[in-house]
């Protein structure tokens, strides 16, 4: 064994001081574990799995009314249709469900074993702490949970249309899908910095994607500030529609004001916790 142990320096800006080694550990935790496979396998098949039921099973046409097809211009169109409603106004509400019931643990677990307290007992910032759980949920979240789905179910819709479905189109659904999912992670991980019980986690959050268009239904001007209604946003994007023009594009700039300010509320309620 050497003498002398010499310390490697760890150059981080001082705001966030310990995230690069924070990152490592939650990284471990979906790179580490079977979470990775676990999720690249599970999406890709329950959402591109009822896709490729609605686009490829002769007896879905068969229940086509003749309004429909006309309202569509031809079977195969209408087909096409009801995969992008599947997929998009189904696959998001589900994206928002996974990403809450992934990430609801991720800080309040911490709190309750004691590891978040150790953890901010060491020279690093809490906002490090905070943003490291992002981005590691962020990133596998967008390959396994999005990316990986988005990229099959483009492949099955061409295929049933014979041809490159329009690729713009498409890629402006799958933003809209991960505005959505960043939405509820950034929430979910706030709640769990202010609350200490998962029950009032999990009710807030999903009571929101489940309940949210039944609120918005009674409260109109909801819908400019929430991302209540981004799947069906998602889909006629995807389509090539254009958004309801009452309301434009304000639930997207909504989804993305919120989701920053999210984790700022989170960031300032971690500089005033105890522990």
């Amino acid at each position: 064994m050497s003498e002398h142990t010499e310390l490697i320096p760890c150059r981080e800006f001082p705001t966030l001081r310990g995230f690069v080694n924070l990152l490592r550990k939650e990284n471990r935790a979906w790179w580490g574990t079977r979470r990775w496979w676990i999720n690249a396998l599970t999406w890709p098949v329950i959402l591109c799995g009822l896709l490729a039921n609605i686009l490829f099973v002769p007896t879905i046409a068969s229940l086509a009314t003749e309004s429909d097809i006309a309202r569509a211009g031809s079977v195969d169109a209408h087909i096409l249709s009801m995969g992008l409603s599947v997929f998009f106004e189904f696959g998001v509400t589900a994206l928002a469900i996974g990403a809450v019931i992934l990430a609801q643990d991720q800080i309040i677990g911490e709190k309750q074993n004691g590891v978040a307290e150790w953890l901010l007992s060491k020279p690093i910032t809490r906002r490090a702490f905070l943003l490291a759980k992002l981005a590691a949920n962020l990133i596998p979240m967008a390959l396994f949970m999005i990316g990986l789905p988005a990229a099959l179910a483009y492949v099955l819709l061409s295929i049933r249309a014979e041809a490159a479905f329009p690729a713009g189109n498409f890629l402006a659904g799958t933003g809209i899908m991960a505005l959505h999912t960043l939405f509820y992670l950034s929430l979910t991980l706030m709640l769990g910095i202010l609350f200490n019980n998962r029950g009032t986690i999990l009710a807030i959050s999903l009571g929101s994607i489940l309940g949210g268009n039944l609120i918005a239904g009674l409260i109109k001007p909801l819908l400019y500030i929430t991302p209540w209604i981004l799947p069906k946003y998602a889909s006629l994007a995807a389509s090539g529609q254009t958004f309801p023009p009452q309301l434009g594009a304000a639930p997207l700039f909504a989804g993305v004001i919120c989701a920053g300010v999210f984790i700022i509320i989170g960031l300032v309620g971690l500089e005033r916790s105890e522990y």
